[in-house]
């Protein structure tokens, strides 16, 4: 004969359960979280990062605090994330078609694309042509006549080596029959900072890494690979219309978060809830459209989803940075 528990046993021990299980859950975060940026500081990727860190604490109900893991176009960064640990303290941004690049192209890479976990998409940010104020180059024409004149002479700075910046120059190159000298930087900052002190012509980097020194008057956009003009910065041309050939523009940079792959339902949920609060938050939308900061919010379902499709794309460019 088979024994039941009385009811008044079965409800204690639940109750007993739910009072174990229960505040672990509720109460997360109970610390702060780390969100691992693969890029150095003062670039597209990490302003935006810390930009959102700042304005996602009130929804979290913690401090989410950036920790910079830069080189190897990212690699390292991502290798750190995809070996985090999966309690929720510890996430990061993931770039696309970056992360992917790193992938396919090198050997031994630490990870697969299969031990992330797409929390949200926060930023499109496409790629720029820029140079310091006071340069010869007027506009992208001038810097194109330059390059056809002295091919594989002109230097022109990027993240690197097999990021998104250099599959867009390399789509560039070959659209518009020109051949530059690609130098590769640990982040947009760094590249950025090469171009105003002349270590470059020009360089490859993130409209939002680019932005605040438009406003300061130290950096020109010569161009935007984009299909058309950012509403944000109306006065800046494309790529294509400048130079009349249409350039495809593979390089925007899909800036999201992620957390290593084993993540609580429940606290993929709680994360999910507090971004798609920020990107709401009027407080965060005014500092980042006056930052120039380009968004584009997905939940986690149309990231993942996202992803998927972008490295069906990959196929049409890869080899020409292989």
């Amino acid at each position: 004969m088979i024994k039941t528990m009385k009811p008044w046993i079965a409800g204690l021990c639940a109750g007993a359960l739910a009072a174990l299980a229960g505040p672990a859950l509720a109460d997360y975060p109970e610390k702060p979280v780390t969100m691992i940026v693969a890029y150095s500081p003062g670039g597209g990727t990490d302003t935006a990062a810390r930009t959102i860190a700042k304005y996602v604490e009130k929804h979290l109900g913690q401090r989410l605090v950036v920790e910079n893991k830069p080189g190897a176009g990212g690699q390292i960064g991502f290798s750190a994330l995809a070996r985090a640990a999966t309690d929720g303290y510890e996430i990061g941004f993931i770039n696309v078609p970056s992360i992917q690049l790193v992938k396919r192209l090198r050997d031994n890479v630490p990870y697969e694309l299969s031990d992330f976990q797409p929390i949200a998409n926060i930023q499109l940010d496409p790629v720029v042509v820029a140079v310091k104020t006071d340069s010869p180059y007027q506009t992208l024409s001038d810097l194109l006549a330059d390059a056809r004149e002295r091919p594989g002479e002109v230097n022109i700075g990027a993240d690197g080596p097999q990021s998104n910046n250099q599959l867009q120059l390399a789509v560039a190159e070959d659209a518009l029959d020109v051949d530059f000298n690609f130098i590769a930087f640990d982040g947009s900052g760094p590249a950025v900072k090469a171009t105003l002190g002349g270590e470059v012509a020009a360089s490859l980097p993130s409209l939002s890494s680019a932005a605040s020194h438009v406003a300061n008057g130290r950096i020109r956009i010569l161009g935007v690979f984009a299909r058309k003009r950012n509403p944000q910065f109306p006065d800046f041309p494309t790529v294509s219309e400048e130079a009349g050939v249409e350039v495809p523009s593979v390089g925007a940079s899909l800036r999201g978060i992620a957390a290593p792959k084993g993540l609580s339902p429940e606290h993929l949920a709680v994360l999910e809830k507090a971004f798609a609060a920020v990107m709401e938050d009027p407080e965060f939308l005014a500092h980042a459209e006056s930052a120039g900061l380009p968004l584009e919010y997905m939940n986690a379902a149309d990231f993942s989803a996202y992803l998927a499709d972008a490295e069906t794309q990959l196929d049409k460019y890869i080899d020409l940075i292989r």
